[in-house]
Parts: structure tokens; sequence; C-alpha cells
């Protein structure tokens, strides 16, 4: 008898009536057949029915659940609460409870033996053997012969002697399954929690990039007291105070001159005191000049110029020690204010004609001064020594191996060696306090001496001047105190809630991976440098556009005398549109360098 293969539905374990139908009816078959065969297909059909059922019965039911750790249970170990609005360290504290607890305990102490003892016995096999033990399959992984550490306790966290240092490692190398997944809000949330774990954390305060080099892992710190308030309050006392003065001027009987009126001759002209003609540009450089040597001064107490230290420093000051961040901000924004107030006497001295004739070399003094100012800002600049600096330390410095003949000669000067290193901050800090405050410093007294000698802001001879009026001395100083009060005033409201830079310390010099924008005041050279030859346009073109500003009243046509004392005199037209043309440029290709950090 042959057996159709529609009858091998039999071994699916599915009854087909019509393939047993049809065997049956196959030829003459006899009754005790017939009957064995009906046997046969009923034992199939109970054991299959059996083996079904005791399958489905042995298999594992799954349970879902919302806790993050597998190998506990949520009745035996809870989820820290949630505090709103939560703390750095309260953040910490869910992300520590989701992925850090299984191997660093509860409460920080490892993975001890009286940890594991709490397991169930399931837990505890696996971590003898299955998920965690030699034959860990390939998505898991094995514990440490070493054990696990303890991140609680005295002498815990030795490795790490700032909290910066313990965030980088937290998110390079946790969790340990699945490495290098931590973003890096939750990588600072994890080491808030560790310092609380520690008691180390500090209230109210969040760690980041910008602070985190300041704060020690293996002691506590305090945050000194909000300086807003008390900067307000002397802000008001300024502003009461010039509003004082500005009224008792015009009162007061004139005092026995003093060493700060003997400065001043005992009377000029109404005009060279206006503020419509002047802009106070030059007395007001002179100001921020004395703001940045007072700040400074304060900041060499706790800078450190190492390459382990200065970018530490510089957070430390910030962060940690009473009124350092507003000093910090005054000295910087006041660099960069000095910047941009001597341009704009610059530029109002050719727009004024007061560069022609014998003032010719005293514009020279003060074009000097501007390349003073512009490398005291680019040196300080450097001595943040964090990862924003990659421009100034490397593409900058490069420029100076392309000039031809001297240019590796110089480069090793300036630097200090071969590459960037430890040297080269060196060099940059006694430069910035020393070489160029003692330039710049010199500059200053002899630009003053020479307006004085040159007969003060230029006007026109008394023969010819229309307006005879003059001032005393006295009146004088006392407008210059005025300017002085208010600008203090507008600086440190400025200061208080416009923080200076910062980014993370630099690691070495060759692992800078940030982005290579220049400092704003050389923005149009790092544009330049897009369009060609880094010589050319990163050397040269500079060195002649000063050159150029420094030769206009010598090669151009100068002022008339009776021209004096007013804007746009018609002599020196052609110096005006001229010196114009290459500061509109430089600020043209300041704001297209900036646009590509606009927009990131």
């Amino acid at each position: 008898m042959k057996i159709s293969e529609e009858c091998s539905g039999i071994f699916w374990l599915r009854v087909n009536v019509k393939c047993v139908t049809s065997v049956y009816n196959q030829g003459a078959m006899s009754r005790s057949r017939h009957l064995i065969i009906r046997s046969v297909l009923a034992v199939g059909i109970i054991l299959f029915a059996f083996n079904s059922t005791f399958a489905l019965a042995s298999q594992p039911t799954i349970v879902l659940t919302s806790q993050a750790t597998p190998t506990f249970d949520m009745n035996r170990l809870a989820q820290p609460p949630t505090v709103y609005p939560p703390a750095q360290a309260d953040n910490g504290a869910q992300a520590y409870w989701g992925m850090c607890i299984s191997c660093h305990g509860d409460h920080g102490q490892g993975l001890t033996d009286e940890w594991r003892a709490s397991f169930g016995v399931e837990e505890s096999d696996c971590w003898q053997s299955g998920c965690h033990g030699s034959d860990a399959p390939l998505n898991s992984f094995e514990i440490p012969q070493a054990g696990v550490p303890a991140l609680r306790g005295a002498g815990r966290l030795a490795r790490f002697s700032n909290s910066f240092e313990l965030f980088t490692y937290i998110q390079q190398n946790m969790p340990y399954f699945r490495t290098g997944s931590l973003t890096s809000d939750d990588a600072w949330a994890l080491t808030a929690y560790l310092l609380r774990l520690n008691e180390k954390e500090i209230k109210n305060f969040t760690l980041d990039e910008v602070n985190g080099s300041a704060i020690p892992v293996h002691h506590r710190v305090r945050l000194p007291e909000n300086e807003v308030p008390a900067a307000l309050l002397l802000v008001g006392i300024l502003a009461l105070t010039a509003i004082g003065w500005n009224a008792r001027r015009s009162t007061d009987k004139p005092p026995r001159p003093n060493f700060f009126h003997h400065l001043h001759p005992p009377a000029i002209p109404a005009g060279q005191s206006r503020f419509r003609y002047t802009l106070a540009a030059g007395g007001l450089a002179v100001f921020l000049s004395l703001v940045l040597f007072i700040t400074g001064l304060l900041e060499m107490y706790y800078y450190v110029p190492t390459p382990d230290e200065a970018a530490i420093s510089v957070e430390t000051i910030s962060t940690l020690v009473p009124f350092g961040r507003l000093i910090r901000n005054l000295h910087f924004w006041s660099a960069q204010f000095l910047v941009v107030v001597t341009t704009i006497h610059l530029l109002r001295v050719v727009l004024t004609g007061a560069c022609s004739g014998h003032r010719r070399f005293n514009h020279l003094l003060g074009l000097g001064l501007l390349v003073i100012i512009l490398l005291l800002d680019f040196t300080g600049y450097i001595l943040r020594w964090d990862v924003g600096i990659h421009w100034a330390l490397v593409v900058g410095a490069n420029l100076l191996k392309t000039i031809p003949w001297i240019g590796e000669g110089l480069y090793r000067f300036v630097v200090g060696g071969s590459e960037p290193g430890a040297a080269t901050l060196t060099r940059f800090y006694a430069w910035h306090i020393i070489g160029l405050t003692i330039c710049g410093t010199v500059l200053i007294f002899w630009h003053a001496f020479r307006v004085r000698r040159d007969g003060g802001i230029a006007v026109p001879p008394s023969s010819i001047r229309k307006d005879r009026e003059r001032i005393t001395r006295f009146e004088l100083l006392n407008r210059e105190a005025f300017a002085m009060v208010v600008s203090i005033a507008l600086l440190l409201l400025f200061s208080l809630f416009v923080p200076a830079p910062i980014k993370q310390p630099i690691s070495s010099v060759g692992s800078i991976t940030g982005d290579s924008q220049a400092p704003w005041f050389f923005l149009w050279i790092q544009q330049l440098l897009q369009w060609g030859d880094p010589f050319l346009f990163g050397v040269l073109t500079p060195i002649l556009v000063v050159i150029a500003l420094g030769l206009v009243p010598y090669l151009l046509p100068a002022a008339k005398p009776e021209e004096l004392g007013r804007w746009f005199p018609r002599g020196n037209r052609l110096a005006q549109v001229i010196t114009a043309a290459i500061l509109l440029s430089i600020l043209i290709l300041t704001i297209l360098g900036a646009i590509p950090k606009w927009t990131n």
C-alpha cells in the first residue's frame, strides 16, 4: 500500500480526515487493520495535545516593568523621589539608580559581598556565572577581576583632583556596558551626585565646563556671596556722586591746584573740551587703561601661568574668589572697549584734521599705541589657555613661519620652541605683564606729553578763532572726573550681566579640537586668509594697513589752520576718505568673519 504525500501532514500534528479516509478506502482492508490505524491516530493526537500543554506551561512569563536595572525588584529598592525643581545632583541620583546602582551599590559602596548577598538567588547566580560571569554573552559584560570600586568614603575617587576630571572619566568610560553613551548633561549630573555622596556637594550650584575645573573633589568649597547687590549699590553711589559733582562744580570756589590740576594747562579753549568734538575718546582710553592696570594686578594674585593650572586658575577667579568674577569681567571688557575707543579716537583725529603739521609725529605715537593695545589683548587672550584659543595658539603663531628668511627664528623666539607648550605660556605672560605693558605705558605718557606740547586738542589759532571762550583746568578736571564716574558705573553694569568667555582647559596642545575662530579684533585677518597666500594676506596686508594709516598725514594734503576745530575739513578730505575706507573695510571683514559663528 502506498500512502500519498498528503498523508505526510501527520508529522505536522494535524489530523487530515481526507487523508485517513483515502487510506481506508484503498483496497480491501480488514476490520482489525482499520482499528489499528484508528488507535495509532488517537494516540498521536493525545501525545500532541499533552506536549503542547507542557510547552506552554514551561514558557517564562514576561512582565513589563519600568525599572531601569533588571536585577532589581522595585518593591525591594524604590526609585529616588522626584524633586521639583530638581537640582543637578537630583538628576544624577535618577541616572545613578538607572545605570550604576547594580555594580556600585545603593550607597556607592561598590560590589561588596554584602551587596551581592542582598540579591535574590537567581540574581546571585547571574553575578557569579550568567550574564556577568566568564560566559557573558556578547551583549553583556563580565565583572572585572578586581571587582567594582566604591565611590563613597575616605580615599575614594583618588585619581581625580577636580570635578572636570571626574566628569571626563564618566563621560568617556561609563556606563560599563554602554561606554560613552552618556550625554554631557548626564555626566555632569552624575558628577554632582558623586559629590553629594561624599558630602562635597555645593548647594544651588550647577557644574559645567566653565567652572568644573575649579571645584575640587576631595574637599568642600564655599562659594562667595552674590556680588550683584553690592555692585549695584556701588553703581548707585557712583551715579549719585556724578549728580552731586555736576551740581556743585559751578558753585564751588576753585581749590588750590593739586597734582592732577597741574597735569593740565591753566586754561584751554572751550572747543577743546566739547564732547561733540572730541567724543571724550582720548580721556576714556586713559581711564580704561587705568581700570585694566588695577584689575590686572588683582588677577595676578590668583593666576598661575602653567599649562596645567592656567585655565583652572581663571575658573577659580571667576567661581570661588569673592568679587573675582566681577574683577575678571571688568578686566576683559575694559580691554575690548579700549580697542574700540582707541580706534574711534584715531578716526576722530583724521576726520577733524588734527593730525597735520607738527601733530603728525603724535599721530604715529597714537597709532603705535593702538598696535600695542591689540598685542596686549592678543596675549591676554592666550593666557586663558582653554580650547577657545586654538586660532591664536596654532594658526596665528604659524603665520610667523611664513615670513621669508626670519620666519622660523621669529616663531621660536615668540613660541619658545618648535611647537606651543609651557614655554609659550611663560613668554606670553611675560610679554603681557612686563614687555608690552612697559611699552604701552611709555607711549601713553609720551602721547599725552606731545598733546600738551603741541597746544592741546587742535583748534584754530587764537588770531582767527571766532569762539574765544576758555575754561580753567579746574572745570576741565571736573568734567573729566564726571565722565570717569559715569563710565565706571556703565562698565560695572555691563560687567555684572555679561560674563567674560572661558572654556574647558587644554589637556594638550595637540589635542585641541575646538573651533578655529580668531579673537574678534583679528577676525578680519582670518577672513583675509581664506582668499589666498598666508604671508600675503595674513602678514603683509596687516603691516601695509598700519603703514598706510601712519603715512596718511605725511603724504596727503593737510587741513588748513582755520578749518581746525570742526568735523570734515576740506583740506584733508582725501586723507579722510582713505582712512575711513580702510577702517570700513576692516569692519566689513570682521562682520563676515563673525557670521559663521552666529549661524552655528
